[in-house]
């Protein structure tokens, strides 16, 4: 009895060994598959480098990003849904990914959902309040909207962070006090 509980637990632990040893090679692995993914989007190659970066998850479903990466590869391919798919695994995986909810926002307003882009650039600024991609995305939604005061909250922030588009706008438009 005590040699069989003993083979169990011994079995037990070298499947679990295994299984960590399994894990940190296909990671690894799919390291190594998201770099050439990662090299044919930087050439234009998207087709290509979305199926890379799939194989790569294949390998290693948590890795996030290889999701933000297909997700702008999809956007740049008209593929939006899958984008904001791809985005949203992101968000998923990492709550506090600024750039996710960014990015999702941009293909929502691109798709003409400016109330989903709006909501997403609120969350990307409330994860990182220094943020001036999502300021100026949402100031962008804003004008959209017609809501010419958030606008020009979004671009003092922006502005009080250095941003020179921001600061010109706001010259521009006699608004001061950034």
């Amino acid at each position: 009895m005590k040699k069989t509980v003993r083979f169990l637990v011994t079995t037990a632990i070298a499947l679990l060994l295994a299984t960590s040893a399994a894990m940190a090679q296909a990671s690894e692995e799919a390291k190594a598959i998201f770099a050439g993914a990662e090299s044919k989007f930087a050439k234009g190659d998207y087709p290509a480098a979305i199926a890379e970066y799939t194989r790569a998850l294949e390998l290693d479903p948590k890795f996030a990003e290889a999701y933000v990466s297909r997700g702008e590869a999809k956007s740049v391919t008209g593929d939006r849904e899958g984008a904001i798919a791809d985005y949203t695994k992101v968000i998923e995986l990492d709550p506090k990914s600024a750039d996710a909810y960014n990015n999702r926002g941009s293909v929502k307003a691109e798709k003409g959902d400016k109330t989903g882009a709006l909501a997403d650039y609120s969350k990307a600024v409330e994860v990182n309040p220094i943020f001036v991609a999502a300021y100026m995305n949402r100031a962008a939604v804003k004008v959209d909207l017609g809501d010419k005061e958030g606008v020009i909250a979004d671009l003092l922030v922006a502005a009080k962070l250095g941003n020179a588009s921001a600061q010109q706008w706001l010259n521009a438009n006699g608004v001061s006090g950034w």
